[in-house]
């Protein structure tokens, strides 16, 4: 496999392993959703500190022709733990986990949508649990963990003690068992099943808020996205509680004929970024791994997380070794006058997870990327970049440098960085990089940061192209004709 890919079936995400997956799911039959779903089960396991069953997922699938039906969206986002109190909020430990909403997303978009067995999905994602090499960017991510102080829930993850490095052999079977029996007793079974018992069982001991009636009350939100026409570009993003809308505002402000790199773009942009990030603290909005599949008929991109390369809260379930997300911590505030931002027990929680359908002159261009707040930044950046119609070469479009504005010292949540100094860093490629300040921002030059885009594109005559941005470590590969 390699960066790019062209074909009639594709699949890319940032993880070679998972995109291997998704290929042999479309070599035997499967559709693009059934190859999006089996690289995010591959990637819970073999880049787990990201991603996985105690976290959010979304899955947007899209008809090949966006025109001939609308495209769908279906919503895995974690809860609010009902007995969550404002001054209970941490971003770390059992009181930080929140009732987990993955894999309500991933089976209603199975049911709907695929054309496998759901335990098909897991057959890869349940080999690697036995043993797989660890990439050198998966041993970053591991050490990431352990400097977090998060070595516990590495332990309690993988089955070895310490944080494995680039090159080694790595197994997490108490994952693996966890999986095996989603996979045969069905999703359902961590939402009111044996897994269901377990983990309230480790929350009772540990002191997390999640009850069986949390779990009870979990279902997906299926819903459709939201589209806007802006001077021949249309653009149509996940619905709410992603922040996603934020990427249609941006390129709605920006000269259609501007590179997002320059500092034209930044400063049409980057003010209107920081107010739109905050507005969304203080008003609310109604109601991070990503990959990408497809087949002769449709497209479909999954991006789900565990809120950042911590294991998620670092409390992981008793012996299942799942970790359960933190968006408590990450997403939310204590501070009554962010109602966007303040704790309602049972309620979605609002989240940075994003992915954008751009269509232009009869071209369109599915994609997504992890990064916390960065990821509307980033997929405006991409988006407008389509925009111009250029790079013909979609590996250059998503290795493209980007920058990106947040808080000073909070790169993921907005929140806790509200009344800090917003700052702007810039990759290396970016002209302005090396400046005091632009747009009114002060500039941090830093090193790449912003890998991990993963997108493809339609073509009449040569079918999908796929690229998967180099600085993930990810791979983009095609399903050859039997």
């Amino acid at each position: 496999m390699s960066q790019t890919a062209q074909g009639r079936r594709v699949a890319t995400s940032g993880h070679p392993l998972a995109t291997s997956a998704g290929l042999d799911v479309l070599r035997v039959g499967g559709s693009a959703v059934d190859a999006a779903l089996a690289m995010a089960f591959t990637q819970w396991v073999v880049a787990g500190p990201t991603c996985g069953p105690g976290g959010d997922l979304v899955l947007m699938h899209v008809p090949r022709r966006a025109g001939a039906f609308a495209p769908k969206v279906y919503g895995g986002w974690s809860r609010v733990p009902h007995g969550l109190q404002p001054e209970d909020l941490t971003s770390r430990g059992p009181l930080a986990a929140v009732v987990p909403g993955a894999l309500a997303g991933a089976d209603a978009a199975w049911r709907d949508c695929g054309q496998l067995s759901w335990p098909e999905l897991f057959t890869a994602a349940l080999v690697h649990a036995d043993g797989h090499h660890v990439t050198r960017w998966m041993a970053q991510s591991y050490a990431t963990v352990e400097a977090k102080g998060n070595g516990a829930a590495l332990r309690a993850v993988l089955d070895q003690d310490f944080a494995p490095a680039d090159g080694d052999t790595v197994s997490c079977r108490r994952l693996g068992a966890s999986l095996e029996r989603l996979s045969t007793a069905g999703a359902n079974d961590l939402y009111g099943g044996l897994l269901a018992s377990k983990l309230c069982s480790a929350a009772s001991d540990d002191g997390a808020l999640i009850d069986e009636a949390d779990l009870q009350s979990m279902e997906a939100v299926i819903d459709v996205p939201r589209s806007r026409q802006l001077d021949g570009l249309r653009v149509s993003v996940l619905p709410p509680p992603s922040q996603a809308s934020i990427t249609t505002e941006l390129l709605a402000a920006a000269t259609p004929q501007t590179d997002p790199i320059t500092r034209q773009f930044a400063g049409q942009v980057a003010e209107l970024t920081r107010q739109a990030l905050i507005d969304r603290c203080v008003v609310g909005v109604p109601g991070t791994a990503a990959c990408v599949a497809a087949d002769d008929e449709s497209a479909a991109v999954v991006i789900h997380s565990l809120a950042g390369v911590q294991y998620g809260s670092g409390w992981v379930a008793g012996q299942t070794g799942i970790a359960l997300g933190n968006r408590t911590g990450t997403a939310l505030s204590a501070r009554s006058d962010l109602r966007g931002a303040y704790p309602v027990p049972g309620a979605i929680l609002p989240h940075t997870l994003s992915a954008a359908l751009f269509e232009s002159g009869g071209r369109m261009m599915l994609v997504a990327t992890p990064g916390g707040d960065r990821q509307v930044q980033w997929l405006a950046q991409a988006g407008q970049r389509f925009r111009l119609g250029v790079p013909h070469d979609l590996g250059e479009l998503v290795d493209a440098p980007r920058w990106f504005v947040c808080p000073e010292g909070d790169r993921f949540g907005v929140p806790a960085g509200i009344d800090r100094e917003w700052l702007m860093f810039a990759e290396p490629g970016i002209e302005w990089r090396d400046d005091a300040h632009t747009a009114g921002f002060a500039v941090r030059p830093i090193d790449n940061v912003g890998g991990g885009l993963q997108a493809i594109t339609w073509d009449d005559t040569d079918g999908w192209l796929a690229a998967s941005d180099h600085r993930s470590g990810g791979a983009a590969g095609v399903a050859e004709e039997d």
